[in-house]
């Protein structure tokens, strides 16, 4: 048998193998239509037609504004169906920090909210049936170490206590959840789900479209100005006058619009997709179907595809920069799945890709104004729930309804010191956080790093 060491790079490719996401194959892409323009004004412009973009337009198209999505490349390119497909009410801050930096009532509040996302974008799917393989899966949340375990256990029973939370605590002699060797128990988060992401997204763009709103590919905006009460967009397609304008462009934001820019750290996630698994496989892998991740700073997410097909997903190489080519970092993945799945060796990837998301400072999403321009921005990995959530919460905003209320719009939303924005300061942290959790997970210290620490760039 080869072991994965030896395993030659070329034999772990399928021969269909693709760079592109593995949601696409169900929804293949069109390309837009470049030949007619945009119209010269708009009631309101949303740049970036993400999850955010045409959450928002729905909205107010919905309550009769004129609405124009612009989005640099084919709307719906980036992110929104590019991601992990896991839907849930995560948050970079846990909620025993909160409890400690802001009190007890601010941190329910902060949860609470998570949970309106969640529940919002779960109603939803099911009530308006946005048909995008929707399964309520709950949550694994491994522990590598039992240093790891005892942090997980101390957490998720603090959000039972408060919160109300639907979890359940996994020691490690009752660890059935992942058929891997380096887990030492774990947690249960039940009130979690699984979608495909490209279908999700095509649902909210045609709800937004039925509305009455307008979403444009392929129409970068370049420049944002101020002039007679009214906002000028320029696009190589044109010139856009608007009311009022939206930025919705999360971690594809460009120096075109620099004060948002410089509040955010565009983050690469990577993932690849095996060949269909056999069914026992499948289920001596991950018997619960659910999706799965750990308590590391740079986890490794993973599910089996919600579309019943038994392949794998797995993300892992987090914050590097993205190659040329996919297939040398998609080899280097291969090797840090079968370091979880070693049972997984000489099966084969399909697909390779990276999406792009956005961190912020202070790791909270925000929404609000500047200088008279609105945004929802920043989402730190939890964009299914959080992208459409707040991309409503702007549409309320324009429109001057009080139920735009949220605490990510707080009129606090501090910018990225200088070095963490250039190109080298993501891998260096995301390494850095590799060898700093190698005290409660040392086993783990070659997957996904070097063996060379680096310094702590930013938050840990």
């Amino acid at each position: 048998m080869r072991t994965a060491a030896a395993t030659p790079s070329s034999a772990i490719f399928a021969d269909d193998f693709k760079e592109t996401p593995y949601w696409w194959d169900a929804l293949p892409h069109a390309a837009e239509d470049a030949s007619k323009p945009p119209p010269k004004a708009t009631d309101v412009a949303i740049v970036g037609g993400g999850l955010t973009g045409v959450s928002a337009a729905y909205e107010l198209a919905r309550a009769g504004r004129d609405v124009l999505v612009l989005d640099a490349a084919e709307p719906g390119f980036g992110a929104s169906s590019r991601n992990h497909g896991m839907l849930g009410r995560n948050f970079k801050h846990p909620f025993k920090e909160l409890m400690a930096t802001i009190g007890l009532d601010e941190a329910i509040g902060y949860y609470r909210e998570l949970h309106e996302a969640y529940s919002s974008a779960v109603d939803r799917i099911r009530d308006e049936e946005l048909g995008c393989e929707f399964r309520k899966t709950g949550r694994f949340v491994g522990a590598l170490s039992p240093g790891h375990y005892e942090r997980l256990a101390r957490e998720y029973e603090l959000r039972a206590r408060h919160l109300g939370e639907s979890v359940e605590i996994v020691p490690t002699s009752e660890q059935v959840e992942i058929g891997a060797a380096h887990y030492h128990g774990g947690v249960i988060i039940h009130d979690n789900a699984a979608l495909q992401p490209a279908l999700y997204y095509r649902a909210m763009r045609r709800r937004a479209e039925r509305a009455g709103a307008s979403v444009v590919g392929n129409t970068a905006v370049t420049e944002i100005q101020r002039r007679d009460g009214k906002f000028q967009l320029h696009t190589p397609r044109g010139d856009i006058a608007a009311r009022d304008v939206l930025i919705a462009t999360n971690g594809y934001t460009t120096g075109q619009t620099p004060w948002h820019r410089k509040r955010l750290v565009p983050i690469n996630a990577y993932t690849v997709v095996t060949e269909p698994l056999a069914e026992s496989t499948a289920k001596a892998l991950l018997p619960g179907h659910r999706t799965y991740h750990d308590n590391r700073r740079r986890s490794n997410p993973f599910l089996l595809a919600p579309d019943g097909s038994n392949r794998l997903l797995f993300g892992s190489r987090t914050g590097l920069v993205a190659p040329t080519s996919l297939r040398g970092l998609a080899t280097k993945i291969h090797a840090d799945m079968l370091f979880f799945f070693p049972q997984l060796d000489g099966v084969k990837l399909t697909h390779a890709w990276h999406g792009r998301c956005a961190a912020t400072w202070d790791l909270f999403p925000h929404a609000g104004v500047h200088d008279g321009i609105h945004y929802a921005l920043g989402y730190c990995f939890s964009g299914n729930a959080m992208a459409p959530y707040l991309g409503r919460k702007s549409a309320l905003r324009i429109l001057g309804a009080p139920e735009a209320r949220t605490r990510f719009d707080n009129g606090s939303f501090p910018h990225v010191p200088w070095p963490a924005r250039r190109r080298w300061f993501m891998p260096a942290l995301m390494t850095y956080y590799s060898w700093a959790d190698r005290s409660v997970a040392p086993k783990l210290r070659a997957v996904g790093a070097t063996q060379r620490p680096a310094p702590n760039l930013g938050r840990s």
